[in-house]
This record gives structure tokens, C-alpha cells and sequence, in this order.
């Protein structure tokens, strides 16, 4: 019987016991990590933490991007049962100031060549721990990466307060009995703005969704370093912490980091390290297919290639496929859905793959589809999506967020997902659109989705997002396109956007507006930005 209700750390060093000190956890930049040396790594931060008076239930941010401090420094906050505060290391100065206000975090670990947009540490008295890549950088790229990094990193004044990494000390961990209902994580429904959501995870939710993921998703046996993890979400993305890291590291493969995405690298990794698993968003993986590398007897490696963040586009999804099976890898690209606030709740999987769905429901979750009255509805009907979960978040810090977003329903506990879609009669479930996104034109919905995944394969047409306009106070659909290397936009391509919409779906969904952009604005994971667009 799998024993969930541990720290996220006693259940990832359990489940792996039975393997060797010498199996590789972490790889970064071809150098290892063995089980031996993390443990020993984690051990010696979390004595830090101690030493310095964090306690049970205190929360420590983690400003960093995916370098092997991360994962280390979001162990040992795990294991003395504080809650690890995980935000992008891009957050505005204003935003980390108002989280410092609001959180009151008792220590901040922070990347050092962002140090210096930070004017909040001249004001406060909280500890500081300033990581560098250069900390597990292999020697070859040392000198390379320092003479990049020193004119950000030269006026850095190290205090009792605020202490390098590197120069931390080996200690004693005192024992702290830590349960899975604990608070673990504070998980913001946005990296980047401070009007963000803060989601209150347990380490029984990552624990469960680790398990989850690996019973149900991975059609192999993970076992041993020799299948590695590509790990280019971050940890302050769900699909970074709760898929990339915690459930490779807890069933045995290594994690291969990367810091920041680039498709050339992501193929040269994908060539030399033993990368078997992906877990990306769909723009990576549109990145990766319309590579000239992509391609080779190195993809037959690849095992589980798991997309979630957005919705994917069939026909990325298929010139992913049809790359691998030129090699012989029968291998699917699994579309996954989760949230901030409930985790990854659903797999399209390999072995039971429909086409458009975003998959069935994992291990102990439930999805309801109600209407506008809250009734439920019959198959295959759409309406907004309703889930119940052990990988359900505690509370929004704020709790009188928690309003209209968990809800009791018949004695349970169920989370408004603020998302539209439907259920099959085989139970596969399908995303139609967030309900923010929704635009109604002349009383009927309009799926801004639907519009780009249709623009989105027009040869001239790199990428689009369709939002929500206005024009003698009447809502509109405007429709921003960015254009492939070579084209030029015109009157004609956009006669030609405009037939193809005309061609396959409602008039409503005709654009009044099309906008070509030099650039469509991304978030900092890779997905379009539309709040900025609108």
C-alpha cells in the first residue's frame, strides 16, 4: 500500500531506497548528481535553515531558475517542514516586495545575476542565500560563464544576513515529524504578476500526483538514471515540480536541467544524455518539430513525451509523432491538464488516446461538467468543468479567494477549474476553452482556440491569438497573427485567413480585425500571452 501522507522528500527517498548511492538524480550541463551527493547536499542547506531559525510552517522563497540549487535548496525546506514559496527568478522588485509584505518569508534564496534588480534587500533585515550556476558548473564552462555573469555580479556585499551558497557549511539536521497534510508549497497561479493567486499545495497532493503520473503515464518501467527526465518547466510551474522533478526523482530517473529553453540545445540533449521523457508546453514543442536537427536515430529513445499549459495543436502534435516513427518509435505525445490549484488530473495516454482530448482522469479524480445552473449535464454536453481530487490544493493563502473556486458540493469538496469542456461517453475529457477567453458574439460562444489552432496551420503563419475587442460598444474578434521567416502579410493572406475560418466554423468566429505582430508576446514558459494582447 502506497504511503502518501510523508514530506515530499521522505516519500521520494523511499521510494527510490532500493537503489544505489551511485544513481544519478540530477544532471546539469553533463555533470551528475548522484543519490549520495544530493542527499548530502540537502542535508547540509537544510542544517543552514535551521541554524538560521526556520521552522515547521515558515516559508522560505525560492527565486531561481532550473539550476541544481533549486531542486536541492526545495528538498531541504521540504524536509524540516517549512513551505517552499517558488517564484519566477524574473519577478519584479515591487511583486518580491509585496510577496515579503504579504507572506512575511523568513528567507530568500535567490539567483545571483538577478541579485541586482532587487532594491528590497537594502530595506529589510531577512536572510538571504545568493546561488550561482557556477556552484555545480562543470570546470570547462566555469571560466566561460564567470566572465559573463561578473559585471552583474561584482558589487554583490555578502553580510551575515546574506550568505553565498557555496560557502555553506555540512551540519546536523534536527528530526521534525512532517505529514502530508502539511502545507509544502506556495504555488502562484502567475510566475511574474503580483496580483497573482497563491495556491496553498500539501505534500500529500505532490506525493499522490507523482504516483499518479507514474502508475497511470509512464508506459515503461522507470527505474534507474539510465531514463532521464528533460526538464525545461520550471519548478514554480506545476508541470515543472510536481511532473519533471518530483515524480522523475521519485521513481528513479534523473532529471536533466535545462535553464532556460532552446530548442538547439533541448535536440543536443536529447542526442547525449539519456533523455527518455519530455514534459513541455505546446509552443516547445512547436519549436522542436520546425527544427532542421529534429530528426536522427536518437529519437527512438524518447518513451513519454507529456504536454500540458495549454492546449495542443493536433497538427504539432502529429509532426512530433510522425519524426519518431521514421525511426521505428511508435511513440504518442500524451496531452496532459492540471492547474495550479489541483496539480495534473488528467492524461491523454498513450494506450487509450483519442484525438483533441486533453485525456481520462488519474488515480481518485473525478471531473463533473455543470451548466449555468449548476446542473449536472449528460454527455458529450458542454459546460464548465469541476474536479475532485486528493491533489486539490488546501486554500488560497488568501482563503476569501477560495469563494465560487472550491465548492462544496453533496458533502465534497470540489474546485471550480474556470474552464469549459465536455465529457465522451468512454469518460475522455475535452478542453474547449477557458472561461476568461470566452467571447460572445451576438449571443453565441466563440472559442478563441478553436480560431488560432485553425490559423495556426496556414503555411505563412508562425503563430495567433484571437481575443476579445470592441467596436461601437460591441464585442468584436480581434486576431493577432505573427508571420513564418520569408512572408509578408498582405491583402490576399488575409483573405485567405479569413476563407479557411469561413471554411470550418461559424460566422461568429470571423474575425473583424486581423493585426500581424513582429513578435506575439509570450509568457515566461512559453505560452501566448493574451491578457497582454487584450
Amino acid at each position: 500500500m502506497e504511503n502518501f501522507n510523508l514530506s515530499m522528500y521522505d516519500y521520494m527517498i523511499n521510494r527510490t531506497s532500493c537503489l544505489p548511492m551511485t544513481n544519478k538524480m540530477l544532471n546539469f550541463y553533463g555533470k551528475a548528481i548522484d543519490r549520495k551527493t544530493f542527499i548530502k547536499e540537502v542535508d547540509k542547506i537544510a542544517s543552514y535553515l535551521q541554524s538560521i531559525g526556520i521552522k515547521k510552517g515558515d516559508n522560505v522563497v525560492i527565486c531561481l531558475g532550473n539550476i541544481p540549487n533549486a531542486i536541492i535548496s526545495f528538498y531541504a525546506i521540504n524536509k524540516i517542514g517549512a513551505i517552499a514559496n517558488v517564484l519566477h527568478p524574473l519577478v519584479k522588485d515591487e511583486t518580491l516586495y509585496a510577496i515579503y509584505k504579504e507572506h512575511k518569508p523568513k528567507c530568500f534564496i535567490m539567483f545571483d545575476e538577478f541579485i541586482k534588480n532587487y532594491t528590497i534587500f537594502n530595506n529589510i533585515d531577512t536572510n538571504v542565500i545568493i546561488c550561482s550556476a557556477l556552484d555545480y558548473l562543470p570546470a570547462f564552462y566555469r571560466p566561460f560563464y564567470f566572465g559573463y555573469i561578473y559585471h552583474n555580479i561584482k558589487d554583490i556585499k555578502y553580510t551575515k544576513n546574506i550568505v553565498k551558497y557555496s560557502k555553506i557549511k555540512p551540519g546536523d539536521v534536527s528530526p521534525i515529524e512532517v505529514k502530508g497534510d502539511d502545507v509544502a508549497i506556495y504555488m502562484h497561479s502567475s510566475g511574474t504578476t503580483g496580483n497573482s493567486k497563491t495556491a496553498c499545495q500539501t505534500n500529500i497532493a505532490y506525493n499522490k500526483m507523482a504516483y499518479n503520473m507514474y502508475s497511470a503515464a509512464y508506459e515503461k518501467e522507470v527505474s534507474s538514471d539510465k531514463q532521464g527526465m528533460l526538464m525545461a518547466l520550471p519548478i514554480f510551474h506545476v508541470f515543472g515540480l510536481g511532473v519533471c522533478m518530483h515524480t522523475t526523482l521519485s521513481y528513479g530517473a534523473q532529471v536533466i536541467l535545462m535553464p532556460k529553453f532552446s530548442s538547439t540545445y533541448a535536440i543536443y540533449l536529447m542526442m547525449f544524455r539519456p533523455v527518455t521523457m519530455i514534459s513541455a508546453v505546446p509552443n516547445m514543442c512547436r519549436k522542436l518539430v520546425n527544427h532542421p536537427l529534429f530528426k536522427g536515430p536518437w529519437l527512438k529513445k524518447l518513451v513519454d513525451v507529456f504536454v500540458g499549459g495549454d492546449k495542443l495543436d493536433e497538427n504539432i502534435k502529429q509532426k512530433f509523432e510522425a519524426a519518431c516513427a521514421k525511426y521505428n518509435n511508435p511513440m504518442k505525445v500524451a496531452q496532459g491538464y492540471g492547474s495550479t490549484e489541483a496539480g495534473v488530473i488528467m492524461i491523454n495516454l498513450q494506450s487509450n488516446q483519442k484525438e483533441g482530448s486533453i485525456g481520462v482522469p488519474l488515480d481518485g479524480v473525478e471531473v463533473m461538467i455543470l451548466d449555468d445552473k449548476n446542473n449536472k449535464v449528460l454527455a458529450n454536453t458542454v459546460g464548465h468543468i469541476y474536479i475532485k481530487s486528493q491533489t486539490l490544493m488546501k486554500s488560497y493563502y488568501d482563503t476569501s479567494l477560495n469563494k465560487d473556486v472550491l465548492c462544496e458540493i453533496n458533502g465534497d469538496i470540489w474546485l471550480n477549474t474556470g474552464d469549459i469542456g465536455y465529457v465522451d461517453e468512454t469518460g475522455h475529457v475535452y478542453f474547449k476553452e477557458r472561461e476568461k477567453r470566452l467571447i460572445k458574439i451576438s449571443g453565441i460562444n466563440v472559442f478563441p482556440n478553436e480560431i488560432e489552432e485553425i490559423v495556426n496551420n496556414i503555411e505563412e503563419i508562425k503563430i495567433s491569438c484571437a481575443v476579445q475587442g470592441e467596436k461601437d460598444t460591441k464585442p468584436i474578434i480581434v486576431l493577432y497573427v505573427q508571420l513564418n521567416k520569408g512572408y509578408e502579410y498582405s491583402d490576399a493572406l488575409e483573405n485567405k485567413i479569413k476563407d479557411i475560418i469561413s471554411k470550418k466554423l461559424l460566422k461568429y468566429s470571423m474575425p473583424s480585425k486581423i493585426i500581424p505582430l513582429d513578435n506575439i508576446p509570450l509568457t515566461q514558459i512559453g505560452k501566448v500571452d493574451y491578457k497582454k494582447l487584450r
